[in-house]
């Protein structure tokens, strides 16, 4: 039960630390994690972990999601695409308003687009994962990015949520609407919270047969919920009684038109957001609105987003490789035909340059969506994979764009041309479903609890104890030598536990089993790489081996920073972007060993590229000089936080677009 979960050595720390709120949040979330894995039956340790620590993955697992989607992608577009293009060059693909037309929805009906991996039981194609992420990229690939959003939201958050956690009647019910073309959301972020899901304040009130009565007004209001419309469906996360913890998960059938009553109001509109301007994105507003008793989902509305976005940011990504191909392709097409000094724009070197680069993010986003997939299907816990899958491909898209609008200048802006339209949308991926630098710490904690709690959280836990003036004792220069006694009782107290001496042999034996491979593999080579060319062959065995010494590089974090490391975020995004570009190395190394000759050049190009990019982010900035700007950005933020920033003297303020704050119960 989620009652038995754990403390990790994080929320331990925290706790220690006097941070007890933050500690409750992590602890929280963490829960919740673990309740999905459990749910899914995870058995096998993630790749990126096992990178890390070991045993090392094979070669196979690390190629079967590019021999998958080889399977899959015949080369030609899927038919899903092809009616939807057909729809598009008859001019109605979209209604008045610009959104996405129900007249497209209804030519999709005969695909099942909208339930393509909807069970066939309930009327949905049920087609994998893998095929949905070749569709989603062809989409966007194709100036139809935003009907990709919509699929995908439709099937990973929307459909998803049912198929995991739905009852078999509520399953019945819902899911043949969504083959009809029948849109569903997920309602989670709120006015005042944002994306917070711990700390939700929509609430309903349980009544006397069963039903509820639901309350999200005000700050309450749902918002930036995609694909929430009139006559829809919803996912709506809130709390079960107004001041509970315990969060719960419902259907909503959202009304054909609002509604003004005596006893209760509810009513729906734009967001407001300048992005995904051909998706519905909704503000939702419900006051003492009545709910069904049976439109509760089983399961906490926190675990089944969990659940739901493994798979969310791997379509994230698939949609991503789309969209950069679509700037790649435009790119070229400007390069090839446009006259410039010299002759004509391709002739030119950094032209080039950019258009391989965007090509490179592209395949990048693809190998690491595949991969996942892959992972996925064969039961491996996506710890680490699903997160730096969607921040290397949010990240790589905003860069991309840049390129894109390097080569075709001004023209990039043009208003109605389907690059300037992706602009927005390309920017908003860095925070949709997580914002990138969140997640890479999250990212480094998933990948290193397992190690923390069984060899570091006994050690840790007795240096908590020792606490002094200024909190927990931290083992300094300093503190040995103006607190001799209070170090020698903590070494005691940390030699005395069988935890050190456990933590010692780890350390001895991996020391040992590091050094035998660093001296074998320059005559050996890793054995993961005999199947590739000598290039790639030595890119490979250099992520292999960098990726093995990531465990020191957290051992040496951890004694830098100890209790500490909890609120030390610079050096733990620095390690997850390590990790993020050595992994996305190693995917697109063995997604197109057996690609085509293009592939293989354009994606030897990019490993080179992240290789390169690693070893700056390895030595541009060692720990003592980012404690250096951690410590100016700690005086700049407390001033900012006091209001006493000289800076902003002669700044007008201006009012935030949608304000938090404000009790609108109207």
């Amino acid at each position: 039960m989620a009652n038995e979960h754990k403390p990790s050595t994080t929320s331990e720390a925290l706790r220690a630390a006097g941070d007890q709120r933050l500690a409750d949040d992590v602890q929280g979330l963490e829960v919740m994690a673990a309740e999905v894995d459990r749910k899914l039956g995870r058995t096998t340790a993630s790749l990126a972990e096992r990178l890390i620590f070991g045993p090392c993955p094979t070669s196979h697992e690390l190629s079967e999601g590019g021999r998958i989607a080889r399977q899959i992608d015949s080369g030609n577009l899927h038919p899903i695409v092809v009616e939807a293009l057909s729809v598009l060059s008859e001019g109605t693909a979209f209604d008045d308003d610009g959104k996405i037309s129900d007249h497209m929805r209804a030519r999709l009906v005969p695909h099942k687009a909208h339930a393509f991996t909807v069970p066939k039981e309930f009327g949905g194609a049920g087609e994998s994962y893998s095929n949905l992420a070749v569709v989603l990229e062809q989409l966007s690939a194709n100036g139809l990015g935003c009907l990709a959003v919509e699929l995908s939201g439709q099937l990973t958050i929307g459909a998803g949520s049912l198929l995991g956690y739905g009852s078999s009647e509520q399953r019945s019910r819902y899911l043949p609407d969504l083959a009809n073309g029948r849109l569903m959301g997920f309602a989670l972020t709120e006015v005042g919270v944002g994306v917070n899901a711990k700390k939700i304040q929509a609430y309903v009130e349980e009544q006397e047969d069963g039903s509820f009565r639901l309350f999200a007004d005000g700050p309450r209001n749902k918002l930036w919920i995609t694909s929430a419309r009139h006559g829809g469906l919803l996912g709506l996360v809130a709390r079960i009684g107004r001041t509970s913890k315990k969060l719960g998960l419902f259907v909503i059938e959202v009304p054909d038109q609002d509604i003004q009553d005596r006893d209760y109001s509810f009513w729906l509109k734009p967001s407001g957001v300048d992005a995904f301007k051909q998706n519905y994105n909704s503000r939702i507003h419900f006051h003492n609105y009545p709910v069904a008793a049976d439109a509760r989902i089983p399961g906490d509305g926190v675990e089944v987003l969990f659940y739901c976005l493994r798979l969310g940011r791997c379509m994230l990504a698939a949609m991503t490789a789309g969209y950069q191909k679509m700037l790649a392709h435009d790119s070229a097409d400007f390069a090839r035909n446009r006259e410039s000094l010299g002759g004509i724009v391709a002739r030119h070197e950094l032209p080039r340059l950019a258009i391989t680069e965007i090509l490179g993010n592209s395949l990048q986003s693809y190998a690491l969506s595949h991969l996942s997939i892959a992972q996925d299907r064969a039961g491996v816990d996506l710890a680490g994979l699903r997160d730096l899958t969607k921040s290397a491909s949010a990240e790589n898209s905003v860069r991309s764009m840049i390129l894109a609008e390097h080569v075709m200048g001004g023209r990039a802006f043009t208003k109605g041309h389907r690059v300037n339209d992706s602009r927005v949308n390309l920017n908003l991926m860095g925070i949709v479903e997580g914002e990138d630098n969140m997640i890479r710490m999250g990212m480094v904690r998933d990948l290193t609890s397992k190690f923390s709690n069984k060899y570091l959280s006994d050690l840790l836990e007795v240096m908590a104890h020792q606490r002094g003036a200024d909190g927990p004792l931290r083992l300094r220069g300093s503190d040995i030598l103006f607190s001799p006694l209070r170090v020698l009782k903590l070494a005691f107290g940390l030699v005395s536990k069988p935890a050190f001496w456990v933590f010692l042999g780890w350390l001895t034996v991996n020391a040992i089993k590091d050094l035998l491979q660093f001296v074998s593999e320059p005559f050996a080579g890793h054995p993961n790489t005999t199947n590739l060319t000598s290039e790639r062959r030595g890119l490979a065995g250099y992520c292999f081996r960098k990726l093995r010494h990531m465990k020191w590089r957290y051992l040496y974090i951890t004694l830098i920073y100890q209790l500490e490391l909890t609120k030390a975020q610079m050096p733990l995004v620095r390690m997850g972007q390590e990790i993020e570009v050595l992994v996305s190395a190693l995917a697109m190394i063995f997604h197109y060993q057996d690609g085509s000759s293009d592939e293989q050049d354009v994606s030897t190009f990019k490993v080179r590229q992240l290789v390169a990019q690693f070893k700056n982010l390895r030595h541009s900035s060692p720990i003592h000089e980012m404690d250096r700007d951690r410590a100016l950005a700690e005086r700049v933020g407390t001033r900012v936080l006091g209001g006493e920033m000289s800076c902003f003297d002669r700044v007008q303020p201006a009012d935030m677009p949608i304000d938090w704050r404000i009790e609108d119960h109207a």
